[in-house]
């Protein structure tokens, strides 16, 4: 077993009941195999993996120990002890929504929806409504119940970004919660109960606590994120009447038990699902389902923060004798110092390719000079550290795809030459897919560039179909490729208007181009381009327009130089 640093992780996610941390394991892009060095004194055991990019710990109270903020603020202080790097925790899992129907318009939370701490100003979103003390006045809350320490404003900032496309802010966490619904944990799977089990009982006009009536949700709006203060305190709350009194004199949308003993010594984001309505009602049943949606809002808001960089250390890296570790088994295209835009695609990219819960694999679609390779080349330069091995297959005719497998199957030998004993007669495709099927680093990428062929090659597409590890990106014009090999394919179609002009701007630098700060070139350029660009900013008609843009100083007058069709 290695030993992992605890230098490199920067993201703790505080997951504090089992299923909630079962959610969050779900969750991660990757798994790191190790555990962190502990010594006496020390009391919590951490999980470890990455997700975008960012090393992520998980961090979760041991079966047994009373939960609330006590033993949070221990797990807390743990936790900032022994990583010392920490960026910022999160703080995700379960809580008891409280819904007002009275109010105009009416707060109906229900149970799976997601509740964000968040409020007005520098305060943190949570209130300890029990942190106090009794007065003549009656029971007074210690600093009007603000938690002192704030979210870090990135947090809030990435919360910001999927707030605003409020109602479509469930679009960027629902497909996270796709992946693991069907997952099975202890007491079953992370699905939906169902919203006919949903009953939500409130105190009516006559004083008596009853069912009310509500309709249910259309299912493309099941869900929905309710953004403001979570009330935090140690009492687990079962009373209808005591919860709306919470409700009213704190304005909170939510009651949980371990933020206020966090807040103080990790600036933590509150991220919860609802599994109750703080009511004598009150079971698990909803728990996983509520877990798993707070968990994939979690991601989301990680995801938000842009892809990071996993710097695995020299323990991280260290392996058996002869390991592969982000090693290049191939020669790559060159890279363009022409590349803008794509984040989303690049995304896209680390989703299906870095996946633990799904086949590994994308097919990247679009006609000829779309930016394919150039974006398939961007992300190896990005994450070729989340992989064990790269390798490229140039498949644009039988003689480039034998150079490919013969290059490939030189660098393994270079770098693992027993694997090569026996075998030297063996042909280099068929030696270089053994070793893809038996290699024990698994987590190895192959990108087959130029698969271009109105019928999917079958002889050399067919073998990564029966292996059942690793990851493979196809580049292809043919989107049949991707339904033959059953993969997700991502379309590659115009580049937005921001990267379209920027890439504009930098033919423009390469070729001498005088241009002026008013934008009179921007304007000139624009006028060379072709109504497909206009139309759709497509980035291989950027790649045309780039021809147009003159060399030498001023705006014209000279021939176009050769076109550039790069992405």
């Amino acid at each position: 077993m290695r030993e992992l640093d605890a230098a490199l992780y920067t993201i703790a996610w505080i997951a504090p009941l089992e299923i909630e941390a079962q959610a969050a394991r779900h969750m991660l892009d990757n798994r790191h195999d190790g555990k962190f060095p502990i010594s006496r004194g020390d009391d919590y055991v951490f999980l470890a993996g990455d997700i975008n990019g960012h090393n992520i710990v998980i961090a979760n109270l041991p079966p047994g120990q009373e939960y609330g903020t006590g033993s949070a603020a221990a797990l807390a202080s743990q936790i900032k002890k022994f990583f010392t790097n920490l960026w910022f925790g999160l703080l995700v899992g379960v809580a008891a929504g409280l819904p007002n129907l009275r109010k105009i318009p009416p707060m109906d939370i229900r149970l799976g929806d997601v509740l964000v701490g968040l409020s007005e100003g520098e305060s943190a979103g949570l209130v300890a409504y029990d942190l106090g003390k009794e007065t003549s006045e009656g029971f007074q809350l210690l600093r009007f119940g603000q938690v002192l320490a704030n979210t870090e404003t990135v947090v809030r900032s990435a919360i910001g970004n999927i707030k605003i496309r409020a109602p479509g802010d469930t679009d960027v966490f629902l497909p996270f919660y796709e992946r693991i619904k069907d997952k099975e944990h202890s007491r079953g799977t992370f699905a939906d109960p169902g919203q006919e089990k949903d009953i939500f009982y409130d105190i009516g006009d006559d004083g008596v606590d009853s069912p009310i009536q509500r309709m249910q949700r259309p299912t493309d709006r099941r869900t929905r994120v309710w953004y403001g203060s979570i009330g935090s305190g140690d009492k687990l709350t079962k009373n209808t009447l005591k919860r709306n009194e919470i409700r009213d004199r704190y304005g909170v949308i939510g009651l949980e038990m371990e933020a206020a003993g966090t807040m103080n010594r990790i600036p933590v984001g509150v991220i919860r699902g609802v599994c109750d309505y703080a009511d004598q009602h009150k079971n698990k049943e909803w728990q996983p389902y509520a877990a798993a949606m707070a968990a994939a809002y979690a991601k989301a808001v990680i995801y938000e923060l842009g892809l990071g960089k996993v710097m695995p250390s020299s323990s991280m890296m260290h392996e058996a004798k002869h390991a592969l570790c982000g090693t290049i088994l191939c020669d790559l295209p060159p890279t363009t110092d022409r590349f803008f835009g794509r984040e989303t695609e690049l995304l896209e990219m680390v989703k299906c390719l870095e996946a633990t819960t799904q086949r590994r694999g994308v097919v990247l679609c679009g006609i000829s000079g779309s930016g394919k390779t150039q974006l398939a080349r961007e992300y190896v330069g990005q994450r070729s550290g989340s992989f064990s091995a790269i390798l490229w297959i140039d498949a644009s005719s039988e003689e480039s795809i034998e150079e490919s497998f013969s290059s490939c199957s030189s660098r393994i030998h270079e770098h693992n030459p027993e694997f090569r004993a026996g075998r030297e007669s063996t042909p280099p495709r068929q030696l270089v897919l053994e070793w893809l099927r038996t290699t024990p680093e698994k987590n190895w990428l192959t990108v087959i560039d130029n698969a271009n062929g109105p019928i999917p090659n079958k002889r050399l597409l067919g073998p990564f179909q029966d292996i059942n590890h690793g990851s493979l990106c196809v580049i292809s014009t043919n989107q049949v490729t991707a339904r033959a090999l059953r993969l997700k394919h991502i379309l590659i179609e115009h580049l937005d208007a921001l990267a379209s002009q920027s890439l504009l701007l930098w033919r423009a630098y390469e070729n001498d181009t005088e241009y002026e700060e008013d934008g009179k070139t921007s304007n000139f350029l624009y006028s060379r381009i072709p109504l497909t660009l206009q139309s759709q900013q497509c980035s291989l008609a950027c790649g045309q327009a780039s021809g147009w843009i003159p060399s030498g100083s001023g705006a014209g007058g000279s021939s176009p130089p050769s076109r550039d069709y790069s992405p």
